[in-house]
């Protein structure tokens, strides 16, 4: 055997050791990776960082709305449809820059159709947009705040999908480094204790409450063994997630609500 052969076979063996070490092991190995990737992407991506901020006022916005399932559930899958894309435009781009750094007319093809399943997707979220809100916006009366408040597992998921993406646009400004899952805030931490703020405040239970907020503990407890996260950050995303289940659903909705009445 020459010894270039023997130097190739030790480097694809080295290679392939490496590529095992690259490779899910279990689900919370390819959730911390995807985690890391959605948190990249947006503090790598300017046009991203925007759809994340669009979406997030839209979505707050859509809480004066009387929206049923069918279209809240049409408005997140537009809001996702469109930071999915701008995701794959940026993979495109990141790949092809990697394979040549050259002119080729099939590399800007590849980009220009990526781009242009970016601009689709916009144009279909204006769409969207324009029949969901067009009409309500001109029959908003004072009965929708009511009807918003009524509707409690809307605000529910509004107040989940809100967390969500605060906790990636925060993590893409405050991380310093690539392992955004342990950098702050955490978006499992907030989602508990604003289930837990939440369930407390429909049921008034202090039993529900306190078994919810011992559950939240042991989250967030699980949350600092597995990242190595500094208790600090999990006491700031558990209040994170405490305030905004208190704008959404106690102060600014009871406070629209009573100024109406």
């Amino acid at each position: 055997m020459s010894i270039k052969k023997q130097v190739k076979d030790e480097m694809r063996e080295k290679n392939l050791e490496e590529l095992k070490h690259t490779k899910n092991k279990n689900f919370y190995t390819a959730l911390g990776h995807a985690i890391d990737g959605v948190i990249r992407a947006f503090k790598t991506e300017r046009n991203l960082r925007l759809d994340y901020i669009i979406g997030l006022f839209v979505l707050i916005g859509s809480l004066f709305f009387d929206f049923t399932k069918t279209e809240f559930a049409c408005l997140c899958l537009t809001i996702g449809f469109v930071i999915f894309s701008e995701m794959i435009n940026s993979t495109v781009e990141y790949i092809v820059d990697m394979v040549t750094d050259k002119y080729d007319e099939r590399a800007k093809a590849a980009k220009d159709i990526a781009a242009g399943g970016v601009f689709i997707s916009a144009v279909v979220a204006v769409i969207v947009s324009y029949f969901l809100f067009v009409d309500k916006l001109y029959a908003a009366t004072n009965s929708v705040i009511s009807n918003i408040l009524n509707s409690r597992l809307y605000i529910l998921f509004t107040i989940i999908f809100a967390i969500v993406m605060l906790a990636v646009i925060l993590k893409g400004v405050f991380s310093k480094n690539e392992n955004y899952s342990s950098s702050f805030p955490s978006a499992r931490v907030s989602v508990a204790f604003a289930l837990t703020t939440y369930v407390y405040l429909i049921t008034g239970s202090l039993f529900v409450g306190a078994t919810s907020f011992i559950l939240s503990i042991l989250i967030a407890q699980i949350k600092i063994e597995n990242t190595k996260t500094r208790p600090i950050y999990m006491v700031l995303s558990a209040l994170m997630g405490i305030l905004i289940v208190l704008i959404v659903y106690q102060i600014i909705l009871m406070d629209i609500f009573k100024f109406f009445r």
